[in-house]
């Protein structure tokens, strides 16, 4: 069994690449939940939640799974250091006030390898203005709005970063419709959309009421995990594995009946 290389991930991607592997190794020997976790006397609920990165899985149980499935050498220590980084913090940990377990967790994603998103309303956080951020965020607190808009230049800090893969953003054509925004608003964050290092493309109305949900598409080890995060009826994101590729799959099929941002506004 090969693992893939990811250089020094959160702890959060860290039990997402842990538990994947656990979840392949089982897969691979053709065992169900119910087996392994009668052979280890754990419950089935919590092999489970580690395989799906839920939990944090305690040093001995790592090397309970990783003798139980034989594997060894560079692959052995690899997975043996992804349980020691998936035992740390989160980064946004001190967000806590605004941001909960479940979206701090898809902020890390977000940063690793967010790879495609589809926003049918909304512009997605990560390449709104200040400004725009400010008036989505409606009539809070000043101290909340601070702690809000203070998270989201930390999101958009790590995204941005140096060395990643371009990242492709498709749009409703709602998004840019007036009203959402004030006017000057939305020229200002017409000129950040077209500034920022990514694709953008916008999608028909017609197209955009039969897809009336977004979803973005996350992939990490170098496409050997993918994930698709989707928004809950409470607002918070939900992050589960694209084993299948369909969400990948479904956003392809978008991005090819939408137009280039830089066409529209030419």
């Amino acid at each position: 069994m090969s693992v893939l290389h990811d250089d020094r991930p959160s702890a959060t991607v860290a039990r997402l690449l842990l538990g994947r592997q656990f979840e392949l190794a089982r897969m691979v020997r053709g065992l169900t939940l119910e087996q392994v976790a009668g052979a280890l006397f754990v419950s089935t609920s919590k092999l489970s939640r580690i395989e799906r990165g839920r939990h944090r899985a305690a040093g001995d149980d790592v090397v309970r799974l990783v003798d139980f499935y034989g594997i060894h050498g560079r692959d052995r220590d690899r997975l043996l250091e992804w349980s020691r980084q998936a035992l740390g913090r989160s980064v946004y940990h001190s967000f806590a006030d605004v941001a909960d377990a479940s979206s701090r967790d898809y902020l890390e994603v977000e940063a690793a390898g967010l790879r495609a998103v589809y926003m049918p309303q909304v512009l997605p956080a990560v390449v709104r203005t200040r400004h725009y951020a400010r008036e989505l965020l409606g009539p809070v607190s000043s101290v909340e709005a601070d702690r809000r808009l203070w998270l989201l230049g930390l999101r958009q800090q790590r995204f941005f970063q140096t060395g990643r893969a371009t990242v492709r953003i498709l749009l409703g054509e709602t998004v840019l419709a007036p009203g959402v925004v004030g006017p000057g608003v939305m020229r200002e964050q017409y000129r950040r959309l077209l500034q920022a290092p990514v694709e953008v493309r916008v999608l028909p109305a017609l197209r955009t009421a039969l897809a009336p949900s977004g979803f973005a598409v996350a992939v990490l080890g170098g496409g050997w995990l993918m994930l698709v995060a989707r928004e809950r009826d409470d607002g918070r994101p939900c992050l589960a594995p694209d084993h299948n590729g369909r969400a990948a799959s479904r956003f392809e099929d978008l991005w090819q009946a939408a137009a280039d941002l830089r066409e529209l506004v030419a």
